[in-house]
């Protein structure tokens, strides 16, 4: 009865891409790992680097996530003061951007930050560290999309370098630097090279079968309510979603099953709840769409091309309008447009990963998309909200 009166959903924030569980799964070891790298942190007058990599659905982000939440932790058990920070710099187009967000996170003194250059901003964030002798741990998420989309490298070289703004701050700023790979570091000038320091690296490799499905048995536990997931139905998400993105598209699917539940007024999520749900999540060439992987201009150039498909009967616009677009998109959203050439170059690789079609037309390029776009402009809407307004 009471199955039927609440629905199938315990906890929808469970399955959503920004949660950070108590328990990870398959990833205990490489926590542990990170745990001996930082543990010195927490008590002595050292600072730490580390690289952690994997590729797209391994678990970087929440991983990172769930150290600073560890490292803050112990932190104030020992009467330390300790700060964890995560800034994804595939939303931070310039240094600028990077320290307005460290300078928000670290906010214990109040300071303007109107007309100040990235310098005086790292000095201030440096004061405030030293005066109130706390100590950061900074996560840099998605650092080789930042460096391949060709961005100013000098917040690299200026971070561990910050005992040279303000002395007093030395060894109170650690660094973990997250990727897909480390190739992006083959494209620093040697002076950031030094700077980054040949650290550490913990490497995440990808998650096989029954590793997806105990995660998504985990999470399932956690989001519905008992008895409304079977492991008949974690197991055929799990081998659904093997090929379409992993964990990350197992937690998605799960969560639209839910949705398909609850919409038949179901009890129980069955089988065919997550045919609809996996019929529904557009696919690109490496699996389903996941536009928070993009950079916060290739989502808004994606965003201002829906609404003028939207707009339009005509499936294709002209790369003109599709630049238009793009400029209105960034003023809907206040944020400065790049140049047509930077656009050019972001509509190649967001073809490359199937999000747009590129057809040669009587006039140049055209550009359009081959799926419903309803449920892409959701999910852009939300990864916006997430780039401009993290939590």
């Amino acid at each position: 009865m009471g199955l039927s009166r609440h629905g199938v959903f315990k906890s929808r924030r469970v399955l959503l891409h920004d949660y950070t569980p108590s328990r990870l799964p398959h990833r205990e070891r490489e926590l542990k790992e990170l745990k001996s790298y930082f543990d010195p942190v927490l008590g002595e007058d050292v600072n730490v680097k580390v690289h952690v990599h994997g590729s797209i659905g391994t678990g970087k982000t929440v991983l990172c996530r769930r150290l600073g939440s560890y490292l803050e932790v112990e932190a104030a058990k020992k009467r330390k003061k300790l700060k964890y920070v995560h800034v994804n710099l595939a939303y931070t187009p310039k240094p600028y951007h990077v320290m307005t967000k460290l300078l928000d996170q670290v906010s214990f003194v109040e300071s303007s930050r109107s007309g100040l250059s990235p310098e005086e901003m790292l000095a201030i964030v440096a004061r405030n560290l030293s005066q109130l002798d706390f100590k950061l741990v900074l996560t840099l998420d998605e650092v080789d999309t930042y460096i391949s989309e060709r961005r100013d490298p000098s917040i690299l070289y200026m971070l561990p370098r910050v005992h040279e703004l303000y002395p007093d701050a030395a060894c109170r700023i650690s660094i973990i630097y997250v990727s897909r790979s480390l190739d992006w570091m083959r494209k620093l000038d040697n002076a950031t090279l030094d700077t980054l320091g040949r650290v550490s690296a913990v490497h995440l490799s990808e998650y096989g079968l029954a590793e997806v499905r105990d995660i998504v048995g985990y999470r399932a536990a956690e989001a519905f309510q008992h008895g409304a997931v079977s492991e008949d139905v974690t197991d055929f998400i799990a081998r659904t979603s093997v090929d379409y993105g992993g964990v990350r598209y197992a937690l998605e699917l799960l969560l639209e099953a839910g949705g398909q539940a609850e919409l038949a007024h179901a009890t129980v999520v069955k089988a065919e709840h997550v045919r609809r749900a996996h019929a529904l999540i557009p696919k690109g060439v490496n699996g389903a769409y996941y536009p928070g992987e993009l950079s916060l201009h290739k989502q808004l150039l994606l965003r201002g091309i829906i609404n003028a498909l939207q707009a339009r009967t005509e499936p294709y616009l002209s790369l003109d309008d599709t630049f238009s677009a793009y400029q209105i998109a960034c003023e809907e959203y206040e944020r400065e447009a790049e140049d047509k050439q930077s656009i050019q170059t972001h509509l190649e690789d967001l073809k490359i990963h199937g999000y747009v079609l590129l057809v040669k037309g009587d006039d140049g390029i055209l550009v359009g998309m081959e799926f419903p776009l309803e449920r892409l402009a959701k999910a852009l809407k939300e990864s916006l909200k997430q780039a401009l307004h993290p939590s």
